[in-house]
C-alpha cells in the first residue's frame, strides 16, 4: 500500500513537469525555430564543398588469398592508415605540385578480399588525381616497407563532379530546430522539477503548515465555443461532471459537516495565495453541495477586486453587497435566489478603489453576523490573501477559513506565509484544499464505477 502510494505520488510529480513543459510549447517551437534557422545560416556560411572519387579493388598476396581472409579483414584498418599518413600525403603534395592536402582516404570491405577505395577532397582536381596517386604510392612503397598485400584494381575510379556533401538547408533547420529542443525540455524539466512547489499529497503533508484537509482532483473545463478561450465553469449539478470530481466535492462537504457539529462553525472563508488556484469554483461546488445535503446556504462573494461568482452562475444582476454595505439597501434584497434549492448568493461588484474600505466596515461585521443567524452555512469568497489585506480583515470574522492551493503553482513559502498571516489574525485556518491540475494517475475519471469494479459486469454488448 505505501509503495503504491509512493507511485502514485512520482507519477503525480512527473505528470506536473510533463504539463508544465506542454503549456510552454510556444515558447519551446520559437526556440526551436530560432535556433534551427541560426544553425542553417552557419552551416551554409561555413559550407565547404567536397568532391569523391571511388574504385574497387581486391587485396592480393601471391598465395592462397582466400585462406587469409581473416587476415585480409583486419589489415583493412591498417590500409586506413597507411594512406592517410604522412608519406602518403606527401607524395600526393609532390606529385600535384600543391601547397597541402585536403584528401581524405576510406577503405572497406566488400566481400571476400574486394575493397571499395573512397577518396574525398575540397577540390575536384585533387579528389580526382589523388585516388591514383594513393595507388602508385603504395605499389612504390611495398618492397620498402613490407606491404603484406598488393591492390589490384578491379574498376577503374570513378568521379563525380557534384559534391558529395550536399547543403541541405532542410537538414540543417532540423538539426538545429531537435538538438535545441531537446536541450531545452531538459533545461525546463530540471527548472519545474526542482520549482519549491507543491506537486503530490505527499509534498503538500511535508512543505506546509496547515494539515491536508480534502483533495479535489483535475477537471477539464468544457469549451461553450472552441474559439473562445472563455470555458463554462464546472460545477457539481451538471451531467457533464464527472462522478469523481462530484463524490471529492461531496467527501469536502462531509468534513466542513463533521467540523460545524464539532466546533458549531458556521461561515467559512475560501481564499488562496494567488488568483487562478480555484478557489471560487470549490467554493460554488461547496455551497452546492451543502444545500443539496438539506442545509439552508448562502454564497457570499466578497472579492471586490475581481468577483466571479456572478459568472460561474451565469447571473446578470443589479444587486450586490456593496449596495448593503453603503447602507442604500438592506443585504436581503440583494440576495439573489438561484436556480438550486436550498442556495441563496450575495454578489459584489468590482470596485478595486474602495475594496479595503469595504472590507473594513462595521455594517460589513454587521451583515456578517446576520448572515450566520439567517442561513446553516454561509461560505465566503474573497481575494487571493498573498500580500492583501482584505482577506485578513475579512478572516477575522470568519468561523473557518479553507486554503485552496492548486497543484503545482504557487511556492511554497508563498503559501506558507500566507497561512502564516491569517493564523495570525485568527487562528481559524482548518486545512488546506489541495486542487488538482493534472490528471491522476491510475484513476476511472470517466465512469460511474471509480474503484468499485462495475465495469467488470459489462457484456461485450454493452448491456
Amino acid at each position: 500500500m505505501e509503495n503504491n502510494k509512493q507511485n502514485e505520488d512520482l507519477l503525480s510529480v512527473i505528470s506536473c513537469i510533463i504539463d508544465d513543459i506542454f503549456h510552454r510549447w510556444v515558447l519551446i517551437l520559437a526556440v526551436m525555430f530560432i535556433c534551427g534557422s541560426m544553425f542553417d545560416v552557419v552551416k551554409t556560411v561555413n559550407y565547404v564543398p567536397q568532391y569523391g572519387s571511388n574504385m574497387t579493388a581486391t587485396l592480393g598476396s601471391g598465395g592462397d588469398t582466400f585462406k587469409n581472409l581473416d587476415k585480409i579483414q583486419s589489415y583493412v584498418s591498417t590500409l586506413n592508415s597507411l594512406m592517410n599518413s604522412k608519406n602518403a600525403r606527401a607524395y600526393v603534395k609532390k606529385k600535384m605540385d600543391i601547397p597541402s592536402t585536403t584528401y581524405t582516404a576510406t577503405i572497406s570491405t566488400q566481400r571476400a578480399n574486394i575493397i571499395n577505395f573512397n577518396v574525398t577532397a575540397d577540390t575536384k582536381k585533387e579528389a580526382y588525381y589523388a585516388i591514383g596517386y594513393l595507388t602508385e604510392w603504395y605499389a612504390g612503397s611495398t618492397q620498402r616497407y613490407n606491404f603484406p598485400y598488393a591492390i589490384n584494381i578491379l574498376d577503374e575510379s570513378s568521379f563525380s563532379t557534384a559534391p558529395v556533401n550536399y547543403n541541405s538547408h532542410k537538414g540543417n533547420f532540423m538539426k538545429g530546430a531537435l538538438v535545441s529542443g531537446a536541450v531545452l525540455v531538459f533545461i525546463l524539466a530540471l527548472y519545474y522539477f526542482f520549482r519549491d512547489t507543491v506537486k503530490s499529497d505527499k509534498e503538500a503533508k511535508q512543505k506546509l503548515n496547515a494539515r491536508l484537509y480534502a483533495r479535489i482532483p483535475f477537471e477539464k473545463k468544457k469549451k461553450r465555443n472552441p474559439f473562445k478561450k472563455n470555458r463554462k465553469a464546472i460545477l457539481i449539478t451538471s451531467l457533464k461532471t464527472s462522478f469523481f470530481y462530484r463524490e471529492s466535492i461531496n467527501k469536502l462537504r462531509s468534513k466542513v459537516e463533521a467540523s460545524s457539529q464539532k466546533h458549531g462553525y458556521t461561515s467559512f472563508m475560501i481564499t488562496s495565495a494567488h488568483e487562478n488556484e480555484g478557489k471560487s469554483s470549490v467554493g460554488a461546488n461547496l455551497a452546492l453541495a451543502l444545500a443539496k445535503n438539506g442545509h439552508k446556504t448562502i454564497l457570499v462573494d466578497m472579492d471586490f477586486r475581481k468577483p466571479s461568482l456572478n459568472k460561474i452562475f451565469e447571473l446578470k444582476t443589479n444587486t450586490s453587497l456593496n449596495n448593503a454595505i453603503e447602507g442604500k439597501a438592506h443585504w436581503k434584497s440583494q440576495v439573489v435566489t438561484l436556480d438550486h434549492p436550498g442556495l441563496d448568493l450575495l454578489p459584489c461588484q468590482q470596485d478595486l478603489k474602495n475594496s479595503e474600505k469595504l472590507t473594513g466596515s462595521n455594517r460589513l461585521k454587521a451583515i456578517v453576523e446576520e448572515l450566520e443567524e439567517e442561513y446553516d452555512y454561509v461560505i465566503v469568497d474573497v481575494s487571493p490573501a498573498y500580500l492583501l489585506n482584505e482577506p485578513m480583515t475579512i478572516n477575522e470574522m470568519m468561523d473557518a477559513t479553507l486554503f485552496i492551493v492548486r497543484q503545482d503553482y504557487a511556492e511554497k513559502d508563498m503559501i506558507n506565509e500566507t497561512i502564516s498571516r491569517l493564523t495570525y489574525v485568527k487562528n481559524n485556518v482548518v486545512g488546506i484544499v489541495f486542487n488538482s491540475r493534472v490528471y491522476e494517475p491510475g484513476t476511472m475519471r470517466g465512469t460511474y464505477g471509480y474503484r468499485y469494479g462495475y465495469n467488470r459486469y459489462r457484456t461485450k454488448g454493452g448491456e
